[in-house]
C-alpha cells in the first residue's frame, strides 16, 4: 500500500483531480500520462543506485516555479530564465527574449493548446533545456514543472 500511495503522490493523480476541473479532457489526459512516465523514471532512477535507494520526493508546484523563475549562470554568462520569455506569470502572453515573437500563455488553464500532445511536450522540454541548462532537463524536473503549471490558475 505504501508503495501505490508513493506511486500516486508522485504522479500527482491526487492532485490532478481537483486541479483538472478548468482543463479539457485531452491536456488532463496527456499531463497524467507524462507525469506518470516522469515519477516512473525517478524511482526507478532512485532504485538503481548502488547501495541503499535514494529516497524519493513527490512533485512539488512550488519546487516548479523555482525552476520556472530561475535564471542560471554558466560560465559567467547570465542565462535567462522560463519566465523571461514567458513572463512571471505563465497565464500571461509571452514575447522571445530575442526574437521579439510573441508566446501564447504557457499555462494550460490560460491555453487550451498547450499540453494536449505528449511528444510536443517532449520536444519543447528537450530543446528549452538545452537552451537554459546546456542538458536535458531530468524527469524530476519535468515532474515539478508540470505540477507548477497544472496549479497555475
Amino acid at each position: 500500500m505504501k508503495r501505490l500511495s508513493l506511486l500516486l503522490a508522485l504522479s500527482g493523480t491526487i492532485a490532478l483531480s481537483a486541479q483538472a476541473q478548468s482543463l479539457s479532457e485531452t491536456q488532463t489526459d496527456t499531463l497524467k500520462q507524462l507525469i506518470s512516465i516522469y515519477a516512473e523514471k525517478v524511482k526507478a532512477a532512485a532504485a538503481n543506485v548502488k547501495g541503499k535507494p535514494l529516497p524519493v520526493e513527490a512533485f512539488s508546484a512550488e519546487n516548479g516555479r523555482q525552476i520556472f523563475l530561475m535564471s542560471r549562470n554558466w560560465e559567467g554568462d547570465a542565462m535567462p530564465a522560463c519566465a523571461t520569455c514567458h513572463t512571471d506569470d505563465p497565464k500571461q502572453d509571452g514575447q522571445h527574449a530575442v526574437t521579439k515573437k510573441p508566446i501564447k500563455p504557457l499555462a494550460p488553464v490560460a491555453n487550451p493548446e498547450r499540453f494536449t500532445d505528449a511528444q510536443t511536450v517532449e520536444k519543447n522540454f528537450s530543446k528549452h533545456c538545452r537552451e537554459l541548462y546546456s542538458r536535458d532537463c531530468t524527469p524530476m524536473e519535468k515532474g515539478h514543472f508540470l505540477t507548477y503549471l497544472m496549479s497555475v490558475k
